[in-house]
């Protein structure tokens, strides 16, 4: 059976659900000749594996890299992209002098996968090393000293070797090359971390004398060379032009079926995932089905394993022990699984082999993440099968409602805010301990250290000595900076004493507070107490038929207007702001039928952060040609902030959880209706200023999510937000809509 017969059935049976089929037809390869060619013995390896020519984006790339072109490499799944990298490394050890090179990944499995890649090359004189949490304390002196190609992550690095950079003082002087690997997945303030902590690589890189070539990794996203220059602090060349082959593929959106028309509320996705899958596994058809949790993923393992059997299918997802996940890619890799239900992890460049089918259980936030899921499938040029099974969210419903942008949109921006003061901060202290900073660190650490250094100084972390600012602490700095938030040091999650997460200070008073039922790793726990004063967060394992809201309340001070632009007949702003908020209550709610149980006070301290955020400013007039009453103002203003934010990962790579609104039919600092959308981080992410160039776009798409909603009075596909802090009241759809084609005309 082909994949055209397999529509053509799904067409027959299920015309409700496979709402569009599209079509992404073959590509044939590019080649171009590299000169000079790679030294005898690589070459005779690389035709061992079947390559004996090289495509012309790899070309375009190696050329650059050879003579130090700090480079960004952006291609598809399986478009030869480590290549382009390893030939340089090779090179590099093989010189004289012979270099070193440092591969950053995002992963330990990815970091393991290009191990192996560059150990089955067999040259004697290249010394790869992973160097990572998993190391053990007995090898890590032996890679120091011995290994030339190192292997990591952006965690060891800012913890294990900057810190310690006197014992790698060889391997640093010696540096030729920094990858930086699948750099899409460094946004926000994650990647605003490593944006720093690659800029202090760089002033000790100075210090002993190299000057390594940068190398960017990444799947396609709106603005590659952008971020690789906010990521490094340096100019890049960008290389884009992807010309390795692709099969033919076939893309089916997915739609599960309404099973309650009052409240728009449709099948579970998991579930259809999972007819799917087993559907493909019974055609011998090789599938990997992508969800967004570790909980989603054991779901549809476990329901699928009861009807197919566990012999040929299984799960893959952070958590397992490294054998197991090894294990699984070995199986993959040989073609002895024909389904796996993974998380994102096996999302990135880990070689699985041949994979005929790719279910996406739900859209995965952003374009490049659905493509790069997508690539999955198809990797040995034969036609292919991807199918994206839509969730109740606004962003999975505007895609079954407009299909064609899913294929014909520009991949999102991925941003990343280095001058974000918290941020900066934290690495400014670390940069000084690694070695004493000077006001010449301003080009590399940006202009905001001046300012920065002047309040660590006050506050005592910092001391003046001479012309230099010197660590002023006992212990080393970076074991207090959680590179994977921002705004201080997390609370730290426990159940009978023993650790299970750390919660970032920004989210736990709603996500932690007395009462609400706790989430981790599929299992569900109640928070019993909050001890503010000791930052822990102490939970009991529970089994409740219920789950928890908080109710939020909310103050937004305007800091300063940074740009204003007009977006039809409204004035569209971009800013810094002051959020306070202050959790006051929770509401339980019965699982399924979401029916409020009881509402409960809580007496918790309010918080206040600085960060960034845009608002639009609605005129009389506006109002007026909208036909508002002024009793919907407020309910229509709330439905459109919660769509605004839905809508948002449409055009900067975030989730909603990253951002936060408010509406208010008056504030002091507009002195009218408004409606604010701010990242919910202290000092930003860089979000804001991609969502203020885009404010048309982004209140169009708006529009067409809430217009086109089948629904009567908003449901989650639309207007209603898992995270409202008012319990999502009060709300008006038609209020919504009519302001936003009073705004737009």
């Amino acid at each position: 059976m082909t994949i055209l017969d397999l529509i053509d059935g799904w067409k027959r049976e299920h015309p409700d659900e496979l709402v569009f089929v599209g079509h992404l037809p073959a590509r044939d390869p590019l080649f171009s000749e590299l000169d000079p060619p790679p030294p005898p013995i690589l070459r005779h390896r690389l035709a061992e594996r079947g390559i004996d020519r090289f495509w012309r984006h790899q070309v375009q790339a190696i050329t650059r890299i050879r003579r130090g072109t700090h480079t960004v490499v952006v291609a598809g799944t399986a478009a030869g992209k480590t290549l382009c990298y390893q030939i340089p490394i090779v090179e590099s050890v093989l010189g004289d002098p012979p270099g070193t090179s440092l591969l950053l990944y995002p992963t330990k499995a990815l970091a393991q996968d290009q191990l192996r890649s560059l150990l089955d090359l067999r040259i004697p004189e290249l010394r790869p090393a992973t160097y990572d949490g998993d190391t053990p304390v007995s090898e890590r002196r032996r890679t120091r000293e011995r290994a030339n190609v190192v292997l990591t992550n952006p965690d060891m690095l800012h913890l294990g070797i900057l810190p310690h950079h006197r014992g790698w003082e060889g391997f640093l002087r010696r540096l030729a090359y920094v990858v930086v690997d699948e750099m899409h997945t460094l946004r926000g303030v994650f990647g605003s971390h490593v944006a720093l902590i690659l800029r202090r690589l760089r002033r000790i890189c100075d210090h002993y004398g190299s000057s390594p070539t940068f190398v960017f990794g990444s799947a396609t996203i709106g603005n590659p060379d952008q971020l690789a220059r906010a990521l490094s602090g340096l100019e890049v060349e960008l290389v884009d032009d992807d010309t390795s082959p692709r099969g033919e593929q076939w893309v089916a959106l997915w739609n599960p079926a309404v099973v309650d028309e009052e409240s728009n509320r449709r099948r579970s996705p998991l579930a259809d995932a999972t007819d799917l899958l087993c559907e493909l596994v019974r055609r011998r058809i090789h599938t990997i089905v992508f969800t967004r949790s570790r909980k989603a993923t054991e779901l549809i393992y476990r329901w699928a394993s009861e009807r197919v059997g566990r012999d040929h299918i299984a799960p893959y997802r952070a958590g397992y022990l490294p054998s197991e996940r090894r294990r699984v890619e070995r199986r993959l890799f040989a073609g002895e699984l024909l389904g796996v239900v993974a998380t994102n992890a096996l999302e990135l460049g880990i070689d699985v082999g041949a994979l005929d089918a790719a279910i996406v259980t739900t859209f995965p936030g952003t374009i490049s993440a659905f493509r790069q899921q997508a690539g999955r499938a198809g990797r040995r040029r034969d036609e292919s099968l991807v199918v994206l099974v839509a969730g109740e969210d606004a962003l999975d419903q505007y895609f079954m409602t407009h299909p064609e942008e899913l294929f014909r949109r520009e991949p999102e921006a991925v941003v990343a805010n280095p001058a974000n003061p918290t941020i900066l901060k934290e690495h400014l202290l670390c940069a000084a301990y690694e070695r004493p900073v000077t006001l010449d660190d301003r080009e590399v650490l940006g202009e905001g250290v001046e300012e920065a250094a002047t309040e660590l100084v006050a506050e005592g972390l910092l001391e003046v000595k001479g012309q230099a600012l010197y660590w002023a602490g006992r212990h080393r700095p970076a074991g207090s900076v959680d590179i994977r938030s921002s705004g201080g040091p997390g609370y730290l999650v426990t159940c009978d004493g023993r650790p299970l997460a750390v919660l970032d200070e920004s989210r736990v008073f709603r996500d932690a507070h007395p009462g609400a039922v706790y989430l981790h790793g599929g299992d569900t726990y109640l928070v019993e107490r909050l001890d503010l004063r000791n930052r822990e967060v102490q939970v009991v394992e529970a089994e409740v038929g219920y789950y928890t809201q908080p109710k939020e309340e909310k103050f937004l001070d305007v800091v300063e207007v940074e740009a204003s632009a007009a977006v039809g007949s409204v004035l569209h702003l971009l800013g810094t702001l002051r959020v306070e908020a202050q959790v006051v209550a929770y509401q339980r709610r019965k699982l399924g039928s979401r029916e409020v149980i009881e509402t409960v006070p809580v007496d918790l301290p309010a918080t206040s952060f600085v960060t960034q955020g845009i608002w639009f400013v609605f005129p009389e007039q506006v109002l007026a040609v909208a036909g508002v009453d002024p009793r919907d103002l407020p309910g229509a203003l709330h439905a459109v902030e919660h769509a605004a934010i839905g809508m948002l990962p449409l055009l900067a790579v975030c989730d909603r959880w990253d951002l936060g609104g408010l509406s208010t039919p008056w504030h002091p600092a507009t002195g009218g209706p408004c409606f604010f959308v701010y990242e919910a981080y202290p000092g930003g992410a860089g979000i804001s200023p991609v969502a203020h160039r885009a404010g048309r776009s982004h209140l169009e798409a708006t529009l067409q999510a809430v217009r086109d909603c089948p629904c009567r009075r908003g449901c989650p596909s639309c207007i209603q937000s898992p995270k409202c802090g008012n319990f999502n009241e009060p709300l008006s759809k038609p209020g919504a809509i009519a302001l936003l084609e009073a705004t737009l005309g």
